[in-house]
């Protein structure tokens, strides 16, 4: 009788323990599943040049030293911010990450993956690679366009953002553009996507100029300027909203 019992109680406790082995497993195999990620892909300077004929790419430097020299067409998102500025980008294009050393760009390249963005692209040898295949670098700067030259933009740049840094938006604006007056534009701009083409214009050129630096040191890239304000645009007989 108990030799019976306690073949009985093996038995149980080796269902039980088989049974949460098995759980165990089937957690560590979600787990795992949960944390897979297509990953990104290294490319050479080669590659990545021919790339920025994709109008669909977008180059982000995760560097501070951005100022100093970087890709064309480059924007800059410290990883300092990333973490803020990653969250207002369009998840629709596809991303080439650098940075001046390995750790940065592979830190960088990992949270565009972490926060579901694909495909993602890294450069391999940084932005130092780059300029050793004797490839064009940028500094900041912003383009004057004139009232036609904008409008043309609007028809055919689905990225464009027009900004209206004025006061007085509300009295009449460019068909299509946002308000982020100069009062409040510290603040505003921290929410605005980064993976955009952006044309600022305002009421005066000290004023858009102001905006227009605003933006370009702030990383955005490429950033342009209604040459003569709104008025050059009024002027040339364009619709405008209110």
């Amino acid at each position: 009788m108990k030799t019976k019992l306690f073949l009985v109680l093996i038995t149980v406790l080796f269902l039980i323990i088989s049974a949460g082995c098995t759980d165990q497993y089937e957690k560590a195999m979600e787990s795992e599943a949960g944390q897979m990620t297509e990953g990104y892909t290294d490319i050479t300077p080669s590659e990545a040049k021919t790339m920025m004929n994709n109008d669909n790419l977008v180059i982000v430097d995760v560097s501070p030293v951005w100022s100093a020299g970087h890709l064309p067409g480059a924007i800059n998102m410290p990883l300092a911010t990333i973490d803020d500025e990653i969250n207002y980008l369009s998840s629709g294009y596809e991303y080439l990450i650098y940075c001046h050393s390995d750790a940065a760009s592979i830190q960088g390249a990992e949270t565009f993956i972490t926060n579901g963005f694909s495909p993602v692209y890294r450069l391999e040898g940084n932005y130092q690679a780059w300029v050793n295949a004797g490839y064009m670098v940028e500094t900041p700067m912003y383009t004057d366009v004139t009232a036609k030259e904008a409008k043309a933009m609007m028809e055919t740049d689905p990225r464009l953002v027009i900004v209206d840094v004025s006061p007085i938006y509300e009295q009449g604006h460019v068909p299509g553009s946002i308000s982020v007056p100069l009062s409040n534009i510290d603040n505003q701009i921290e929410m605005l996507d980064k993976s955009g083409h952006y044309l600022i214009y305002c009421h005066s050129d000290a004023a858009s100029i102001q905006g227009t630096e605003t933006f370009m040191n702030a990383g955005f890239n490429p950033v342009y300027r209604l040459q003569g304000n709104y008025q050059a645009w009024v002027d040339a007989g364009y619709p405008v909203e209110k």
